[in-house]
């Protein structure tokens, strides 16, 4: 399925032994972000990418996180129609621990980082194993809470 998957580290094998599969494409957030900016996304159909560092940019911008987030929603939200297209899966891969309330935010280095700000607040969802995501589509929306 096409969009974006958020979750933790610790669902993925080998941190877990009935864990999530990581898919075999890493790309840090920065570089990600540069190349959807461009008119043209060039990442191959049916492409399975894995997006890491996204905390620490948001961590690294504190206390304007909130507004990094809203300019990385923007970007994302610019390509959204293009990654639909070519149907990638982007797991995004978060370090901290994902934490729902009226709002998604992640847990890191004792720090709250607004991830709200760049993919709304979708609900959990477990897979077949127990391991727990959160999808959402590239045009970021998410269900009601």
């Amino acid at each position: 399925m096409s969009g974006y998957i958020l979750v933790e580290r610790t669902q993925f094998v080998p941190w877990k032994d009935d864990g999530m599969i990581a898919h075999p494409d890493e790309c840090g957030i920065l570089d990600f972000l540069r190349e959807v900016a461009e008119d043209s996304v060039p990442f191959p159909k049916y492409a399975r990418l894995r997006l890491v560092g996204l905390e620490e940019v948001l961590f690294a911008a504190r206390p304007h996180d909130r507004e990094i987030a809203a300019h990385i929603h923007q970007r994302l939200q610019h390509a959204a129609s293009e990654l639909e297209k070519k149907l990638l899966s982007v797991q995004v891969v978060f370090e901290g621990e994902l934490r729902r309330g009226d709002k998604l935010w992640s847990e890191y280095r004792g720090a709250r980082l607004p991830i709200d700000g760049m993919f709304d607040s979708p609900l959990p969802e477990t897979d077949s194993r127990g391991n727990r995501f959160y999808r959402i589509h590239f045009n970021l929306t998410s269900p009601s809470p």
